[in-house]
Order: structure tokens, then C-alpha cells, then sequence
């Protein structure tokens, strides 16, 4: 009689929620991150389009209002805004998304580090804008190099904390090795972009 196999289910893995518990953990342990309330970010995960615009990116940071935290922007005549997302019972402040398949092929530290660059934007008063960098260059200033350095020491720190965690099983997996291990899943949703209120 020839053995029978049996598949084993696999366990269910929301990639939305980890990142967003390490977001949580990253802004209570690390004082240059403590304004960043986790509930009032929505972590999505994206599709890179091969050979297109945005094929290189890891990561993304969509603020959900305009400078200083304006809940409108006038443009050309026009007012501007944000679509408002409630999640929870509570209005966001940002969305994030990770692309799949390059920031999940990452080495493991490299993913943390575009989870502190990504969070690094978000504006210190935490009130729906960027932190805003310079004048010309809003988003990084002068060097990408630089603005990295602010918040380096504490990835590497993270990096270290994690490594006798369940987390660094499953960073230190490829997009193809998550699939292959678990039932994996995420929060999906278009990019949120201003719209018209009013001429």
C-alpha cells in the first residue's frame, strides 16, 4: 500500500499587521520616534511594475494632509483634499505601503532600514504632513545619505533587539520563501490622492 500524503495547512501571515506591530514597538522604544501614533497608520502592501515608473521603490509614505497639517490646499483656483480613511473608529494621518516583490527580497537589516526611512518622514507634530527637509528638496534635504544617518544608529539597535524574536524568521525570508512557508496576505488599497472640493 503506497503512502498517502498529507498536506498541512499553512499558517496564515498578514505581512500588514507585522510591519505595522514593528512600527508600534519602533515608536515606543526610540525617543526620536515617540510621536508616531501606529493605530493612525494604515500599512499597505503594493505591486512593483516591472520596468516602470516606481519599479525601484521599497517603500512609500502617503500623507493624508497638506502642509502643517491643512486639512485643504488651494491650487490654480481650486481647493484640494486628502480623501479622509477612518480605521478603527479613528481618522489616519498616513499610509504607507511596501512594495512587494523588492522590499520583501531585502537582506533582513535592509528591511528595517526602509521601515525607519519611511517613518522618518512623517513629520515630528505627527499632524498628517512630511517632515519637511529643506526648501527645495522637501522630502530628503540635501543627501538621502544624510538624512539615513538621522535615524541609522537606532535601526541597527532594533536590528539587534529582534534577533532572537519570531520577526527575524520571517525577515530574513525572501517574497518566495514567505510564500512558500505560509499562507501570506495584506491590506490592499489605491494610492490616496487629493480631489477637488470646491472652484
Amino acid at each position: 500500500m503506497m503512502p498517502v500524503a498529507v498536506k498541512t495547512k499553512k499558517v496564515k501571515l498578514n505581512l500588514s499587521d507585522i510591519i505595522s506591530d514593528l512600527i508600534q514597538q519602533i515608536s515606543l522604544r526610540f525617543d526620536s520616534f515617540s510621536h508616531i501614533d501606529s493605530k493612525r497608520i494604515l500599512v499597505c502592501v503594493g505591486s512593483n511594475r516591472t520596468g516602470g515608473r516606481g519599479g525601484g521603490i521599497y517603500g512609500k509614505l502617503v500623507p493624508l494632509k497638506f502642509k502643517d497639517g491643512a486639512e485643504m490646499l488651494k491650487f490654480n483656483g481650486r481647493y484640494y483634499a486628502m480623501p479622509r480613511i477612518i480605521e478603527n473608529g479613528l481618522p489616519l494621518q498616513y499610509v504607507l505601503y511596501f512594495y512587494t516583490p523588492k522590499f520583501f527580497n531585502l537582506r533582513a537589516f535592509e528591511k528595517i532600514k526602509v521601515i525607519f526611512h519611511e517613518l522618518y518622514h512623517i513629520s515630528p507634530k505627527f499632524n498628517g504632513d512630511i517632515r519637511r527637509m529643506g526648501k527645495v528638496k522637501l522630502a530628503h534635504g540635501s543627501s538621502k545619505k544624510k538624512f539615513d544617518s538621522y535615524f541609522e544608529a537606532e535601526a541597527k539597535i532594533f536590528f539587534d533587539q529582534l534577533a532572537t524574536t519570531e520577526y527575524m524568521n520571517i525577515l530574513d525570508m525572501n517574497s518566495r520563501a514567505l510564500q512558500k512557508e505560509y499562507s501570506v496576505y495584506a491590506r490592499r488599497m489605491k494610492i490616496p490622492k487629493p480631489v477637488i472640493i470646491s472652484n
